[in-house]
């Protein structure tokens, strides 16, 4: 989603310098920490007002239509698996497309066409499950109707749209912006990622709650009308505010025109030499130009294989293949298992809590420990509280679709919980690392954005588990193969630790154990 690093990967050797300041890793011995201007408070403001309004948008979003589905399909994970599925096999084919939208136009004007995208894909999913909840009972019994089945494919595209427009929007605000405006100051960048991190959190928190008052209040299909009204008001909102709050940044708008400026250099450059070449045919030209797309995306992958971060974003994309956290699957799991809707929303709402707890122990592990062993400390902290959720999973579990006993109960929701204090402090420290590792490279968006590929394709290996294991009896074998994918993060990201300091253990293991220490003679 996130030393400190010990030794900066410098840019390549043909690579031009960028316009953004650089940033610095804060722990070297020799190291200084650029100089930054305070951040301006109330620009700050509009941009944190900003945030909150798009990812409160995205966040009901993402509960609400699961809910939708696992409402009207209460017997099969299959339905919530497929859209799943495809809305992140769409982010794994395209992110690295969004990425480059960021580096190739102008970014206010991409965050304003997202928005717009976001939101109207947002009201077609609300439109298609309103059909559904209209024609529940019916539709469960004949599936293969065309209303069925054209109404889900409609839920699925808008789905695929709004998560392609998410990461757009992501990839422009959260880390092009907010590495522009930390002018070069790692402290300010800690600052931001974390404001920005907890807003994401409170609005996990709070989304689910607002959505689960509509249902229990009121009804699905209420729910389903109102949120789609909110987000057309959101959406009218978010077009005024985001350019009010882009304009409250001169660094932003330097920024810009530093690229402006660079891209007409390469567009004159790029005419002169189509200028010299031997008229094509159209379909050739075509051609010439797909290829050459497929070399620059193989090119990215190339050159971020090659980075030392890429272990770091290794280890976060493995914790993405997980049914241990409170999304789509794990939500039509307890549902199957007579859970309510008030009751899962609570549950949630102690986890985003828990993830609140991780923002503000990130900093102060960050200058105790280093940005590396705070993120260390952190991932094995979570593999650590999922220990006892899997346990949960084999031993006291119901296999009649019933709830089972309290403390089969306290261990999977209260491992949850705690795993989340660990998740989301390591989500800082390696959003940090991408950020410092990337502040100079020309392309730094389009990198970027294979990150959110990465973990696209652990979440999209999720779904795949989940569609083959789709009966609830079957979802401890999910669980297991979820554990083991985060046990091999945390082993991934301590090859990225050894790498970047040269041990794994902060002193000897003589230090640690007296005993271990030879006698001297």
């Amino acid at each position: 989603m996130p030393s400190a690093v010990d030794a900066e990967a410098p840019p390549g050797p043909e690579s031009p310098r960028s316009t953004t300041p650089q940033l610095t890793p804060p722990d070297g011995p020799e190291i200084q920490e650029a100089v930054a201007p305070p951040l301006d408070r109330m620009a700050l403001a509009t941009l944190l007002v900003q945030h909150f309004s798009n990812s409160w948008g995205q966040r009901t979003a993402e509960f609400a239509v699961y809910l939708f589905l696992v409402t009207l399909f209460p017997d099969t994970l299959l339905p919530a698996s497929l859209y799943g599925f495809a809305t992140t096999g769409s982010a794994i084919m395209f992110s690295g497309w969004a990425g480059k939208l960021v580096d190739d136009h102008h970014n206010l004007r991409i965050v304003r066409t997202s928005i717009v995208a976001v939101k109207l894909a947002a009201c077609v999913m609300y439109a298609g499950s309103l059909v559904l909840l209209f024609h529940g009972q019916s539709l469960v019994q004949s599936w293969n109707t065309p209303l069925s089945s054209g109404m889900f494919a409609l839920i699925v595209i808008g789905g695929c749209v709004h998560n392609l427009a998410g990461v757009t929007i992501s990839v422009a605000v959260e880390r092009e912006w907010v590495t522009t405006i930390a002018g070069g100051s790692t402290t300010h960048l800690t600052t931001l990622n974390t404001y920005m991190r907890r807003i994401d959190l409170l609005c996990k928190l709070l989304a689910p709650l607002f959505v689960s008052l509509l249902t229990t209040t009121a009804s699905y299909r209420f729910a389903a009308i109102f949120l789609c009204g909110v987000d057309v008001a959101c959406m009218l909102f978010e077009l005024i505010w985001t350019e009010i709050s882009y304009r409250r940044f001169p660094a932003l708008h330097e920024a810009q025109a530093a690229k402006e400026a660079a891209r007409r250099a390469d567009v004159r450059e790029e005419r002169t030499r189509e200028h010299n070449r031997p008229s094509l045919p159209v379909h050739v030209m075509a051609w010439t130009g797909l290829v050459r797309k497929a070399k620059d995306t193989l090119r990215d992958w190339h050159e971020f294989s090659h980075e030392p971060v890429f272990l770091s974003s290794l280890a976060i994309s493995s914790l993405y293949m997980t049914v241990l956290s409170f999304d789509g699957t794990m939500l039509s799991y307890l549902k199957a298992h007579a859970y309510s809707d008030a009751f899962l929303a609570g549950i949630r709402g102690l986890n985003v809590v828990a993830g609140l707890i991780g923002t503000l122990a990130m900093p102060f592990m960050e200058r105790r420990l280093g940005l590396v062993r705070a993120g260390n400390w952190s991932i094995w902290s979570e593999v650590l509280c999922l220990l006892p959720v899997l346990i949960a999973f084999f031993v006291g579990a119901p296999s009649d679709g019933s709830q089972g006993p309290a403390w089969n109960a306290t261990l999977l929701f209260g491992g949850m919980m705690f795993s989340r204090i660990g998740l989301w402090a390591f989500d800082l420290c390696q959003l940090k690392e991408l950020q410092l590792a990337l502040a100079t490279h020309p392309r730094r968006n389009s990198l970027t954005a294979l990150q959110y590929s990465l973990q696209n394709v652990a979440d999209m290996l999720k779904y795949i588990l989940t569609i083959v294991l789709s009966h609830p009896s079957q979802f401890k074998y999910a669980a297991l193969a979820s554990f083991i994918s985060v046990c091999t993060g945390a082993v991934t990201y301590l090859v990225y630790v050894k790498n970047q300091r040269g041990h794994l253990l902060h002193h000897s293991l003589e230090d640690i154990i007296p005993l271990l220490k030879r006698r001297q003679r």
